[in-house]
Parts: structure tokens; sequence; C-alpha cells
């Protein structure tokens, strides 16, 4: 059974607040060494990163890069089912460049694989 929440699990909340806040060992520390991170749309076209060490690679660029300022989630739908989790959300950020608004909407799918529980 799924089930449907505005509120997200504790470990995907506490990866997120650490990727807005620069903090991008506290965000990648939720993907396994050979994780799949997929972004289907980009001003340069799709964007498939395999492995930790890419993941990190291309966030840093993003943030020491200055592209983009992170603001804050709204407009939350998180379903869980066993290990899997799907959210939807829009980010409320901001160009660095000149602080106009950038709305971006998101959808996350995430397999959980060898997950001690009580880290929930």
């Amino acid at each position: 059974m799924m089930t449907s929440s505005s509120t997200l699990p504790p470990w995907f909340s506490r990866a997120l607040d650490s990727l807005w806040a620069g903090d991008l060992d506290g965000f990648t520390s939720i993907f396994a060494p050979d994780a799949l991170y997929e972004i289907p749309f980009t001003p340069a076209g799709p964007v498939r990163l395999e492995g930790r060490e890419e993941i990190d690679t291309f966030m840093r660029g993003l943030l020491d890069g200055g592209r983009l300022r992170y603001g804050s989630l709204t407009e939350v739908r998180a379903y869980e089912t066993g290990d899997d989790l799907i959210v939807e959300a829009v980010a409320r950020h901001h160009r660095s460049a000149d602080g106009s608004p950038l709305d971006l909407s998101y959808i996350w799918f995430v397999t959980r694989r060898g997950v001690c529980q009580l880290n929930g």
C-alpha cells in the first residue's frame, strides 16, 4: 500500500536541508556508492550521474559555480511504499547572478536498499 503525505521522511528532509545549506557531504551521504541520479530536463539536456562521486561533482558545480541559491520546497507530496519513495514538489530558488526567482518542479524516485530502519 502506498501512503501519501505533505511531509518528507526525516532522512530525505535532512539530506535536502544539507543541500540547501551548502553541505554536499550531508546531501550525498544518502546515496550508495553506485547510485544513479538522473535529471531529465536541464538547459544543456538530460543529465545522468552514475555513482556518488559524479553526483557530488555535479552538485558542487551548481553550488560552487554560483548558478543558484537554494530556497524552499512547496506543494510537497510524498508517497512511500516499502523501500520506495516518490516525491513531487516545487522548489522556490533564486538565480545567483541577479536574485531573480527560479521555480523548479521536482519529482524524485528513490529506492532505498540496505538501510538500517533506526536511522529513518
